[in-house]
Formats: structure tokens, C-alpha cells, sequence
């Protein structure tokens, strides 16, 4: 089972805690957290598959430190606009995005290799780094929620 997969069913059995909070943690409460991570899987996936040029770069120096640690430092960076969650998102919603982040991964290894994704603070990630950084940014996350959950 990869990775990826274990991490879906992880978010998916987080939909019962949604309504939990720390702020002494993180100001987003867990599924804010899980809302975001499907709101970052589902735009990644969508600008791979949609990718028909060759990648014009290369991740940046985080970039490459970020892929090699597979850690993302806390509070280092500001979420994308498109990638804020709603506080009042329903469990039904999530539960939703949650299965459209899925089946558009599922379809993202056959994507071109070269295809590509543009972070605002890592670069260029071709598919491969750009799966891998799903992963990591899906880690970051959940130990945040595990943070918050232990709290």
C-alpha cells in the first residue's frame, strides 16, 4: 500500500474529529487541516495532468531541501490563497473532496514524466518530486492534526 493511499485513509478517519482546536497549536482546526490538504492534492493533481510542457525550471534551494528531508518547517510559509480552507466546511464536503483528491492523484502517474507543478516557494517540481511533495506536505500536516488531537 503506498504512501500516498495510507495517508488518504488517515484523512478520511479524521472526518469525525473536524470540529477539534488548539490554538496554542495551529489557528486552523483539523478539518481545516484536512480541507486543505484536499484543496493542495486536487490542485497539484489538476496542474500535472493538465501539463503538456516541459518543465521550465527546477526546485528552488528549499525546494531541494524540503524533497531531501521530506520535513516542511512550521509556520515557515503562508498557505496559497486557493489552498485556504473554510472554517464552516461541512464533513459531507470534505468527505467530497477528500474522494476528488483521490481519483485525480490516481490518474496523475499517467501524466507525462516531465509534466510539472509550480510552488510558489519550492519551484518547478516535475511529477515525480511534485508526488513527493504531496506526501510531505500531507505529513506536515497530519502532524499538526496529531498535535492538535493530543492537545
Amino acid at each position: 500500500m503506498s504512501r500516498l493511499t495510507l495517508q488518504m485513509a488517515e484523512l478520511r478517519g479524521l472526518l469525525a474529529s473536524t470540529e477539534v482546536e488548539d490554538a496554542g497549536v495551529s489557528g486552523w482546526s483539523v478539518g481545516m487541516h484536512v480541507q486543505h490538504c484536499a484543496l493542495a492534492m486536487a490542485g497539484i493533481a489538476r496542474e500535472l495532468l493538465g501539463c503538456d510542457a516541459p518543465p521550465p525550471g527546477k526546485p528552488t534551494a528549499v525546494g531541494w531541501l524540503v524533497l531531501k528531508t521530506g520535513k516542511i518547517p512550521r509556520g515557515g510559509a503562508q498557505a496559497p490563497h486557493d489552498t485556504i480552507p473554510d472554517p464552516d466546511v461541512a464533513t459531507k464536503v470534505l468527505e467530497g473532496m477528500l474522494t476528488v483528491s483521490e481519483t485525480l492523484l490516481d490518474q496523475v502517474p499517467e501524466a507525462r514524466e516531465s509534466a510539472w507543478f509550480q510552488h510558489f516557494a519550492l519551484g518547478v517540481l516535475d511529477r515525480d518530486r511534485a508526488l513527493r511533495f504531496v506526501e510531505i506536505h500531507n505529513d506536515h500536516h497530519l502532524a499538526i492534526i496529531d498535535d492538535i488531537l493530543s492537545g
